[in-house]
């Protein structure tokens, strides 16, 4: 008798589906000797001293039994006013929200939640990759609007003619500000005209919000604020608290929508950990002078590369938020941002990621995390600044060389 094999009985979806081009790099470069990883976006500062502390209270109470599905009441109630106080935005705690394993549950939740095969869903690239794999995933269409000659930014117009030109075939419209990984965010004026164009489509938005708490020129505004019926919002403590181990995410909406998409989660994963939701709650509750003290790191982390960035002579896009730079490759390198980064790897030992884990093959343009110490920072670009020296020479030289 022959071997049964299961591979054939595998959605056909999934064939379409590669994993997370951010995670296989680091996993590859981190295997170099001496690199220097700029590769994960993760906070290199402790969970608070207070919130490590409530989880272990919360474990000695044996508050270590299931949680109701969509979470504890205290985080509930925690998540809530927290809105309310930073962002201005009104969430029942008990209709209006889920308490997800980190926002990946979130995103995928939504997304699990609303495509069928055959929708449309708009990203504007460059994105996070997650968005696009969970469209495919579910047989949607991932159609990506290219930002890159509007700063980055999705526009009234494209975004109206967009929808126009697609029409009920869209679904769902997915943003994500301040954005992985170009930085950029939206002012309140354009988040209103993106709301105004909205609201004339019956069309869901999923408006990832994750690094909201680093936003370094401008208080942040969440879309929800101005469409709070067709916002999906999702946010998480793992950014603002350094708690990405933790996986406490949440999703809020509408309570129609939020009691219907409350299904998927609940067949996924049921509910998190009750230790893990006791700590983001006193995150929630006492961590804004934690989110000030890290933002100012970041903050200063962010001008030096700047700087260093622009006396090398690379051009990059500027960053309003988050802890990324998103840094163009030298024109005279002739292949794409993927051969740089490699190239980068093993000859400056410097990780970072290709642009092409959130756009279109070919980019030309990769990411750098400087959500590490100062020192692995001026290190790496003590490195950058000789290989784009040597790498500059050894192009002139080649062109003498033809001459």
């Amino acid at each position: 008798m022959s071997e049964i094999k299961l591979t054939p009985l595998l959605k056909r979806s999934l064939q379409q589906l590669t994993p997370s081009l951010i995670r296989t790099l680091s996993e590859k470069y981190s295997k170099i000797p001496g690199i220097i990883n700029l590769t994960i976006g993760e906070p290199d500062f402790a969970t608070p001293t207070d919130v490590k502390l409530a989880a272990i209270k919360s474990i000695l109470a044996d508050h270590t039994h299931y949680a109701p599905n969509k979470g504890t009441p205290q985080l509930l109630q925690a998540i809530s006013d927290y809105l309310l106080k930073h962002f201005e935005l009104q969430y029942d705690p008990q209709t209006q929200i889920i308490t997800t394993n980190g926002a990946s549950e979130a995103i995928s939740t939504v997304i699990n939640g609303l495509i069928e095969p055959g929708d449309i869903v708009l990203l504007v690239e460059p994105a996070f990759s997650l968005y696009r794999t969970l469209t495919l995933a579910n047989n949607g269409i991932p159609i990506t609007l290219n930002a890159a000659h509007e700063h980055f930014k999705l526009t009234p117009s494209v975004l109206k003619q967009s929808l126009e030109h697609y029409g009920k075939r869209t679904k769902l419209v997915v943003l994500n500000y301040p954005n992985n990984p170009t930085g950029v965010t939206y002012t309140a004026a354009e988040l209103e005209a993106l709301a105004a164009v909205l609201r004339e489509y019956q069309v869901a938005v999923l408006s990832d919000e994750v690094y909201s708490e680093l936003t370094y020129f401008q208080q942040h505004v969440s879309l929800a604020r101005y469409l709070p019926e067709q916002v999906l919002l999702v946010n998480s403590v793992s950014k603002a608290y350094a708690m990405t181990g933790w996986r406490i995410g949440y999703l809020c909406g509408s309570a129609a929508i939020i009691k219907e998409l409350a299904k998927v989660h609940q067949a996924n994963v049921a509910t998190v950990g009750t230790p893990n939701m006791d700590a983001a709650t006193a995150a929630l509750q006492h961590g804004d002078l934690a989110i000030n003290e890290m933002k100012k790191v970041y903050l200063q982390k962010r001008k030096y590369l700047c700087k260093e960035l622009q006396k090398i002579g690379l051009e990059f896009v500027p960053p309003q938020g988050t802890f990324y730079v998103y840094v163009r490759i030298p024109t005279t390198f002739e292949k794409d941002a993927a051969a740089y980064a490699d190239k980068l790897a093993h000859e400056a030992l410097i990780a970072v990621i290709p642009g092409s884990a959130f756009e279109a093959a070919g980019s030309r343009y990769f990411r750098i995390s400087y959500a590490v110490s100062m020192e692995k920072l001026q290190l790496a670009v003590q490195r950058l600044t000789v290989f784009v020296h040597n790498t500059a020479a050894d192009k002139s030289h080649i062109q003498e060389v033809r001459k």
